[in-house]
Parts: C-alpha cells; structure tokens; sequence
C-alpha cells in the first residue's frame, strides 16, 4: 500500500462488469422489432451473448479506466479472448461458421497490427482493408515466438487448432476498438433511443429502461448458467415507456421514493407539520405526511426543471385543490361556529377533513391520478397557509415559519 491507496482494490473489474451489463442492454436495441426471437446473455456462452437456440453472437468486452490499452500483436487482452475463442473453437468446429466473434474494446488497435486488420470492413481505417490471412500470420508468429509465460497457455490454444481452423476462426472475429468508456454510454444510449422517446425525453427514456434493466440482469446471474434474457422482454418495456412518454403522459419518478432520516427530522419546523400537529395528528400519520410532502415536492421540481409541465398546469392544479377544500372547510366552520367551541371538538373537526385528504382527495394532474400527488400538494398548500385543518388555523400558525 503507498500513497493511501488500497493494492487490492477491485475498482476497475467492477467497472468491467457493469460496462458488459451496460453494454449488454445497447447491444439489445438493434435486435427489437426484427420479428427474429433474439435472446441476450451476460456471463453464459462468453461476456455478452447473443443466441437463437444456438449462439449468433459472442462478444468479449474489454474495458480500461485510463483508455491506455494497446492492442498490439502480443497484447494480453487480445490473446485472452482468442484462448477463450480457441478453446470453444476446439470443442465446437461449427462455431466460426455460424457466430460473429466480436471483441469490443476501449483500447485502440495500432496501425498495421493483428487487431487493426481485424476491423469490420466498414471501420478499418483510410487506405487499411480488413486482412484475416495476414492476422493469422503476424499472431501464429508471436504464438510460435514469444517467450511471455503468462499467455502461454492462450499461445497453446491457438496453436491447437489447425491452420484451416485458425483461419476460420480469425475470419469470424472482429475487434471493435475505441469503444466509449462506461461514462459515455449514456449518450450512446441514448441517441439509440431517438426514436423511442419523443424530443427532449431521450434521457427520461434511458433513465427508465436503465432502472428496468438492472434488477432484471440481477436476476439473470444469480442462476447458473445465468438465464438468458428474450430480447421480446426488451421490446415491451420499451412500448411500455414509449406510452408514458407520449405527449399528455407524465411519469411518475418519486411515487415510491422515500426521504431519509434527516430530510423527516428536518420538516419539523414546517407549517405543514405545525397543522397537523394542532388537530393532535402524530405517529405514523405523521411520517406519511412527510413522505407525501417529499415526494409532492421533488416529483413537481423535477417535473418544472424538465419543462415537462406547462407554466400554469401546477397552478391552476392548486387551484382545484383548493376549491375542492373550500366547502368542506367552511361546512366544518359552521358545525363549529361557536368561538368558545372545546377544543378537543375542534381538533376532531379538523382530522375528519384531513381524513378526506388522506383517503378521498384523487383530482387528476393532466393524465396521472396519484395519491401522493395529491396528499402531498395539501401539504405544500398547507405549508404556505393557503389552506389548513383547524378551525382556527391562520390564527394558530400566523408568524411561524
């Protein structure tokens, strides 16, 4: 250990797993709406996976932090995946005639290298062809020639493999180099995305089926093998997040979020707490007040910081709130007209109307009905003194902050 860090640190393997994973699900999109019942897998057949009955696709991912990787002629990351490919080529000689063979990497292949000649034809670079002949030649040299101990047992799967058979496996490999890191994903998602989401919902539209994603890839490796994943499960979420995308849809992000420990301490100087605890409202209920004011609260700032509201939808919202508590709240003043009315009456009359919040109050915000939305906006309204519980609330609360 030097300079405060920790030499056994895993960092940069789990960044090579979530970047399979990540990966994985951008890999997925260009197999929906194909009619093909394409399914994906992660740590089964190689790193990703692509298969119909048998394996269509085997993809090796390589991922380096500091995008200093070389994929030169006796590069390790190179000849670790061609052990694996060599391996499976030995025990399956129909592999390379009915699999693409793809390493895809953040590292870059060097000029006139094994990897470079590797490309796909589209990607090799100006005045370069793809040539697996000569990538036989320059790796089957190094193979033959190298005295690294530590790729000697990859030099020794290759090697097992016939001449005939090494170049049909090389033909079938491509190495895709230059790959974004895992930050950059995102942007690679989502322009994937463009025209699942409508404009400006891109990010939404990833943040979304991310969130769908992971627990599903959880579940998968927890099997063993791990289960592959039907690319049809891929599609209907993306349906699915396509309808709450639409124009007139509005996505509910913080309906079960939940705030911690010091976000419901720190609301007890509200007004809205204040209310409630005047009408004798605690425990539990109180909590669940705090909850639905958090959630209200995030939910509607996320919402405006989007623009994803119009500038007076919140407004004339609360405006419906409030004109469907008028009357109530007047008709509970008149039950309780007399000033010298006892107290504990008074905070009786005042919890019936809140309960009318807490189980009745549904009004609709554009498409979404949601209880939060709603128990949560009377607190809002609540906190500014625009409406209240207690007979007598304004009188109470006046001056408090």
């Amino acid at each position: 250990m030097s300079n405060g860090a920790n030499q056994f640190t895993a960092g940069a393997s789990a960044v090579g797993y979530l970047y399979q994973a990540r990966l994985a699900l951008l890999l997925c999109i260009p197999h929906v709406n194909t009619g093909v019942e394409v399914e994906v897998s992660i740590e089964r057949f190689d790193d990703v996976s692509f298969q119909k009955g048998t394996a269509l696709e085997l993809l090796q991912t390589k991922h380096h932090i500091d995008r200093v990787a070389s994929l030169s002629d006796s590069s390790e990351d190179l000849w670790k995946t061609l052990r694996v490919w060599s391996v499976a080529a030995k025990d399956d000689p129909s592999l390379p005639s009915r699999a693409r063979l793809a390493l895809i990497t953040t590292g870059s292949a060097p000029v006139g290298s094994a990897a470079s000649q590797l490309r796909p034809a589209g990607a090799c670079a100006p005045g370069a062809n793809r040539n697996p002949k000569s990538a036989n030649e320059r790796l089957t040299e190094v193979a033959q020639t190298s005295r690294n101990k530590a790729l000697e047992p990859a030099f020794a799967a290759f090697l097992a493999l016939s001449e005939p058979m090494r170049s049909a496996l090389l033909s079938a490999v491509e190495v895709l180099d230059n790959q974004p890191l895992i930050t950059d994903l995102d942007g690679e998602l989502e322009h994937a995305l463009r025209l699942v989401a409508p404009p400006g919902k891109a990010a939404s539209a990833r943040e979304m089926l991310e969130g769908w994603w992971w627990p599903l890839v959880c579940g998968a490796l927890m099997t063993s093998p791990p289960t592959p994943i039907a690319i049809g499960l891929v599609e209907a979420k993306l349906d699915d997040i396509r309808e709450m995308l639409r124009r007139g849809s509005l996505v509910a992000d913080f309906e079960h979020a939940e705030p911690d420990e010091l976000e419901y301490a720190g609301y007890d100087g509200f007004r809205f707490v204040q209310q409630l605890q005047v009408i004798g409202l605690g425990g539990s209920r109180m909590r669940f007040a705090k909850r639905d004011f958090y959630r209200a609260f995030a939910q509607r700032s996320k919402w405006t910081r989007e623009h994803v509201v119009l500038d007076d939808e919140v407004e004339k919202f609360e405006q419906r709130l409030v004109e469907e508590w008028q009357p109530r709240f007047e008709a509970m003043c008149d039950g309780h007209a007399d000033s010298a009315e006892d107290e504990a009456a008074l905070k009786q009359g005042g919890q019936i109307l809140y309960q009318w919040v807490e189980n009745e109050a549904r009004f609709p915000f554009r498409s979404l009905t949601a209880r939060f939305l709603n128990v949560g906006s009377y607190h809002i309204l609540a906190n500014d003194l625009r409406i209240g519980w207690h007979r007598d609330y304004v009188t109470i609360c006046v001056g408090e902050p």
